[in-house]
């Protein structure tokens, strides 16, 4: 199960590829991070971002990417992530970010990663669910430009 302190991490990785959507690790990144959110749920283990994207060897030398060589110690078990649902939507807006990067859609990868990178920050701020507002303020704008779908599960 993800930590709110891995939601944190996911954020980090939304605004990194919003801020250099055209980068070469994209979607190596998404690959790992979509590989974490399918196979999280049945492990307990701690900093499951950071691992899994530690093993990128070129990633070791993009500074955004340096917090993810060092692991959280923590002396408490954090909140943990449990419910189906945000799981789904997590997968799927990341599977959507990884469509746009393979395509190599800069102005949609800048504007799905702008409309996704606070959605963590929800999550694991507002009792490990999605709030409204964050349909209401993100994804809304998304849809009317990009996909009227966007997220529909």
């Amino acid at each position: 199960m993800l930590s709110v302190y891995d939601l944190y991490d996911l954020h980090a990785v939304f605004v990194n590829i919003r801020q250099f959507p055209d980068d070469e690790l994209n979607e190596a990144v998404l690959l790992n991070v979509i590989e974490v959110l399918t196979e999280s749920r049945n492990t307990h283990q701690l900093n499951k971002f950071r691992l899994s994207l530690s093993n990128i060897p070129s990633l070791k030398e993009k500074e955004l990417y340096k917090f993810v060589f060092y692991n959280n110690v923590y002396t408490f078990f954090p909140k943990t992530l449990n419910d189906a649902y945000v799981y789904k939507i997590l997968i799927e807006a990341c599977n959507c970010l990884l469509k746009a990067v393979m395509e190599k859609y800069r102005e949609k990868v800048v504007d799905l990663a702008d409309c996704l990178h606070n959605l963590p920050i929800y999550i694991a701020e507002n009792n490990l669910s999605i709030p409204k507002k964050f349909w209401r303020r993100e994804v809304k704008y998304y849809r009317k430009k990009w996909d009227k779908e966007f997220l529909f599960i």
